[in-house]
């Protein structure tokens, strides 16, 4: 370490190297959503840390996919949600029409709640106290709202359309009555409910776009496409994991089975779509809690056995036969124990790995990419490949002390290898390899790796 100068006069010369020290990893169980909610940005990933703070951007209405599985997400311990919002055409809110004394239609009433889910509405029309109006109840079986004493009378302060779009918070009216033909002051008693709500599915383009925006996001290493079963979303899904991972920002994908769809059915899907990185959840209405347990365990924790939480019942129960058929096909199943509560049966992708294994070699890889960033630019001499070689060295002996990764039962192989290297022809292009080899726990090899950095 000299210098260029000779010194002349008597001294100390002190030349301070400054030690590379790489960037602490973002912590792994990042989940990147895709659905749709009643408020917020769309195709934009907004990072969300608790359901407050969801509610405050995207709203509280279950009835939207991404609301739904975001809360039983954070209910089973998610520690970060990039929610990102997609919208669906051709959603029809639920209605009732009122009729007159003569019988012809006055009053609608349309659901405040978006599509299917105003269809719980309910509403009662019965005589006021006063001579010529009418009283209005309307429920969602929770919520109870009374209009009293009003009236169909446009100049009458107790105009039934001002009071209900100004105080209800479960529907709005809207008056049709005929122009030039007096309105009636009060409509006919009765009871009913309301219908005609449709919530409508997005197009695959939506998660498309929404997939594509989500990969400029690099912490996300869990992506789960809220309340949707399309073989054709999922195989999206898979494909965007992949390709992410061919750069280092490896993920997983979750997706889940229909509603009562059958095992022969479901069995049918990983014939399709067997990956490494898709994880088909069974049965319908829990891959959200299934994406909040991943994030919550450490990343060599596996999630079998592990139980559910926020839960109340399955939508269907496997037989032991059924259980077996699934987990031979790759489907990651829920059970019901006693004791136990709601658990992962197995916790295993569509290609039958486990997820804990995947998850291990994501972190290594991970951490391998992110010590060789802070060497760019030094890696020109043996000594600057040496150094990267230990930095990587350590990381991998930090996993082994956590016990993510271990040697073989014999004690012949380590828990990992590293190398660093760089052909003549690869240094004339500024190109030095790491290769890793890692054998993660309950793995029964190593997984192998090699990270390209340009120097």
């Amino acid at each position: 370490m000299g210098s260029n100068l000779v010194r002349i006069l008597p001294g100390v010369e002190v030349q301070v190297v400054k030690e590379i020290v790489p960037q602490q990893l973002h912590p792994s169980g990042v989940v990147g959503i895709i659905g749709t909610a009643e408020k917020g940005p769309v195709l934009t990933p907004v990072p969300v840390t608790s359901y407050r703070e969801y509610q405050e951007k995207f709203g509280s209405d279950l009835s939207f996919s991404l609301t739904k599985e975001a809360r039983i997400c954070f209910m089973n311990g998610v520690f970060e949600v990039f929610a990102t919002r997609i919208e669906a055409a051709g959603t029809t809110n639920a209605s009732a029409v009122l009729k007159d004394a003569e019988g012809e239609e006055a009053l609608r009433l349309e659901a405040r709640y978006v599509g299917e889910s105003g269809n719980k509405l309910r509403y009662a029309v019965s005589a006021g106290a006063i001579e010529g109006s009418f009283s209005l109840q309307i429920t969602d079986g929770t919520r109870f709202e009374a209009f009293d004493n009003i009236t169909m009378d446009r100049s009458s302060e107790l105009y039934a359309v001002d009071v209900i779009n100004r105080g209800s918070k479960l529907a709005t009216a809207k008056d049709l009555g005929k122009r030039g033909k007096a309105a009636p002051k009060a409509l006919m008693a009765g009871e009913g409910q309301f219908e005609g709500g449709v919530t409508a599915k997005p197009d695959p383009s939506s998660y498309e776009k929404a997939l594509e925006m989500l990969e400029m996001e690099e912490d996300v290493d869990v992506v789960l496409v809220a309340d949707c079963w399309d073989p054709k979303v999922h195989a999206m899904v898979d494909a965007h994991c992949m390709n992410m991972s061919k750069d280092a920002k490896n993920r997983i994908g979750i997706g889940t089975v229909g509603p009562g769809e059958s095992v022969q059915e479901i069995v049918k899907r990983t014939s399709a779509l067997a990956s490494d990185r898709f994880v088909l959840v069974a049965p319908y209405g829990v891959a959200g809690a299934v994406a909040g347990l991943i994030s919550r365990l450490n990343y060599y924790e596996s999630p079998t056995f592990k139980a559910l939480t926020g839960i109340a019942e399955l939508e269907r129960r496997y037989t032991p036969s059924e259980l077996m058929e699934l987990l031979k096909a790759g489907v990651l199943a829920i059970e019901a124990r006693r004791g136990r509560g709601l658990i992962v049966e197995k916790a295993i992708t569509t290609s039958k790995e486990q997820i804990s294994v995947i998850r291990i070699a994501d972190h290594a890889v991970r951490g391998t990419k992110n010590i060789s960033e802070n060497f760019i630019g030094t890696l020109n001499t043996a000594q600057g490949r040496g150094a990267l070689k230990e930095k990587i060295t350590e990381f991998m002996i930090q996993m082994e002390r956590e016990n993510a990764i271990v040697p073989s039962t014999d004690g012949k192989e380590p828990a990992f290898l590293v190398d660093v290297y760089s052909s003549q022809m690869d240094f004339a292009q500024g190109v030095v390899r790491v290769d890793i080899a890692v054998r993660p726990v309950r793995a029964m090899d190593y997984i192998y790796a090699t990270i390209t950095v340009q120097a």
